[in-house]
C-alpha cells in the first residue's frame, strides 16, 4: 500500500528502528527492493530522481509502474513513493504523477529567500494532499 512518509517516520522514531529509503532506477530494482520489504517485513520509502525518472520515460511511468508492482506482488508493508532532491518544477510534476512524498531541495535557488518562499508553498501544497514533504 502507498502512503506518506510521516507516519512511518514516526512510529520508526517510536520504535527505535530505521526506516529504509532505497532509490529505484528500473523495474527490475523496484520489484527487488519491494520484495525484501515484504520478507523483511519492514516498511520502507522508495525513491526516484529526477535523472532516474527520464530514464523510466517520467515521473507519471515509474508512479505508475511503483503503483502496479505493489499491487501486483500483494506487497502489505507501508511503501512511501518518493521524489529525492527534486527541483521546483520537480515537485509539482510528482504531485501530479502520484507520488506520495517529495523532497524540494531549494539549495541551488537563486536566493535563500525564493528558497524559503517555494518551500513554503511547497509545504502548503503537499499537505493538502495529505503528501509528507522534506526540504
Amino acid at each position: 500500500m502507498l502512503v506518506n512518509a510521516a507516519q512511518m517516520l514516526k512510529d520508526a522514531e517510536a520504535g527505535h528502528y530505521a526506516l529504509g529509503a532505497f532509490n529505484t532506477n528500473n523495474l527490475e530494482w523496484t520489484l527487488a527492493i519491494l520484495q525484501a520489504a515484504e520478507e523483511a517485513k519492514s516498511p520502507l520509502i522508495l525513491q526516484c530522481t529526477a535523472g532516474a525518472a527520464k530514464w523510466m520515460g517520467g515521473f507519471n511511468v515509474c508512479a505508475d509502474m511503483v503503483k502496479a508492482a505493489v499491487e501486483a506482488t500483494g506487497v502489505t508493508v507501508p511503501v512511501a513513493l518518493h521524489l529525492d532532491h527534486g527541483s521546483y518544477e520537480d515537485c509539482f510534476k510528482c504531485i501530479e504523477a502520484g507520488f506520495t512524498s517529495i523532497m524540494y531541495d531549494g539549495s541551488h535557488e537563486e536566493t535563500f529567500q525564493l528558497n524559503l518562499d517555494r518551500t513554503k508553498e511547497l509545504v502548503e501544497l503537499a499537505h493538502s494532499k495529505g503528501m509528507s514533504i522534506e526540504a
